[in-house]
């Protein structure tokens, strides 16, 4: 069962870890692979796992021109034609963080010393990640909650796959839901609040695995970390060692009520990032298809 997230490993151990991997570029899917995983959509089903930003959002300051770049959440202006007029809005927004909405982390968003992932830009992801999705659902197979500061163990997990019927396959979407619930608040403080997350004693199962990308819905680093002196092992690992982008913040309670009505955990995934030259990620709505 859940655990309280406690230190695993010591900064010298992972870092010994991160130098000896070997520095592979992501591969992309195959038409093969993207075939397969539509095959899965048989019911017609669509289910989003995207949120919006957290709350309360930065104010609108209302009419602006459009020649006046302002650093708020919303601005907008009006064009006037001859009996039409359009309402137009620009958008700023944080990319990663709290009070950020669903969103694809870059494999350049985190480095390890001088060491960043090649093909690591968001441009590198704008074919998307089409590919089987598997839902590992701790709180709704395993009837427990996953509490802020507790970790999903090895045999959590194991114990959650089992139970569903199905395995994580090379090339997959992994969606681990931990149950987070109701709305987020932009005031929370990432550092200090405790988190619950993935327990690092699963980080050779995760790289045998070999998932195209995972999906949480919080982040997969629990607070207190696992790793002395290092905040966001996995980050670290999964962006700069193994080359899998991460998506944070994403909502799972509509997928598990469809996994657990339908009878099955594998599904086909969708995930699109923004082209946006020099991000270091992207907002995306993770679909997933039955």
């Amino acid at each position: 069962m859940p655990r309280p997230s406690t230190a695993l490993m010591s900064r010298d151990e992972f870092a010994a870890l991160i130098d000896g991997l070997p520095a592979e570029r992501r591969s992309a899917a195959s038409p093969s692979s993207v075939r397969a995983a539509m095959a899965l959509v048989t019911e017609g089903l669509v289910v989003s796992a995207a949120e919006g930003p957290a709350e309360p959002g930065l104010p609108d300051i209302g009419l602006v021109s459009a020649q006046s770049p302002r650093p708020y959440a919303l601005s907008h202006w009006i064009d006037d034609g001859d009996g039409w007029g359009a309402a137009n809005h620009r958008l700023e927004l944080d990319i990663h963080g709290i009070a950020s909405m669903t969103h694809i982390d870059a494999l350049d968003h985190f480095r390890w010393r001088d060491r960043v992932h090649p093909g690591g830009r968001i441009e590198d992801l704008s074919a998307g990640l089409v590919s089987r999705g598997v839902l590992v659902d701790v709180p709704g197979v395993l009837g427990v909650e996953v509490p802020p500061g507790h970790v999903v163990t090895l045999d959590d997990l194991q114990e959650a796959l089992r139970l569903e019927g199905v395995s994580v396959r090379p090339g997959d979407a992994l969606y681990l839901r931990l149950g987070r619930d109701g709305a987020r608040c932009s005031h929370a403080d990432l550092a200090a609040d405790p988190m619950a997350g993935l327990s690092f004693e699963c980080r050779e199962w995760l790289s045998e695995a070999a998932p195209a990308v995972v999906i949480t819905d919080a982040g997969l680093d629990p607070n207190p970390s696992e790793v002395e002196g290092v905040p966001v092992p996995w980050h670290i690992l999964l962006l700069a060692g193994l080359g899998t982008p991460l998506v944070d913040m994403a909502v799972l309670r509509e997928l598990s009520a469809v996994c657990a009505r339908l009878g099955r955990y594998e599904f086909a995934s969708t995930i699109a990032p923004l082209p946006i030259p020099g991000a270091s990620g992207s907002p995306v709505n993770p679909l997933a298809l039955f």
